[in-house]
């Protein structure tokens, strides 16, 4: 049965991916500038000790979290990540904000790469949808789905 949820469209695109799911904010800067990050087989793992996703690999996969914090850095980690197609496939966000947003842009203005990202309420998804179940997100309509 499928479940389809209702989301504002922040960047445009259609992705899927096995889904990621946090009830805490992600500091981008402190999970991604670590020296361990720069091993090409590492940069997209979570380094942050004190996060849940500690170790967690992020690529390709449809993160589902409340919101960013963090540094303005968080853009550039984004951008970085995208751009070398090591990012997440997507991003849905209960609370977009520019420093989550404006690495994506970047990325896809400077180097044509980027990814969708909708905001929305993460709680009736988390309810509904598995950690790890392939999810779907339309930037262009606005909609997450799974199953």
């Amino acid at each position: 049965m499928s479940k389809t949820f209702p989301a504002k469209p922040i960047l445009k695109g259609k992705a899927q991916g096995p889904a990621l799911f946090t009830d805490r904010s992600v500091n981008f800067t402190a999970a991604f500038t670590k020296p361990e990050n720069l091993l090409w087989f590492k940069k997209a793992e979570v380094r942050d000790r004190h996060h849940p996703w500690f170790k967690e690999n992020v690529k390709g996969k449809v993160l589902v979290i409340p919101a960013a914090i963090g540094s303005t850095h968080t853009g550039l980690v984004l951008l970085d990540l995208v751009r070398m197609k090591n990012g997440p496939a997507a991003i849905i966000v209960g609370a977009a904000d520019p420093l989550l947003v404006s690495g994506v842009v970047l990325s896809e203005v400077w180097y044509d790469e980027s990814i969708p990202i909708v905001e929305c309420p993460i709680e009736p998804i988390a309810e509904a949808v598995k950690n790890g179940e392939v999810i779907t997100v339309d930037g262009d309509a606005g909609v997450v789905s799974a199953g």
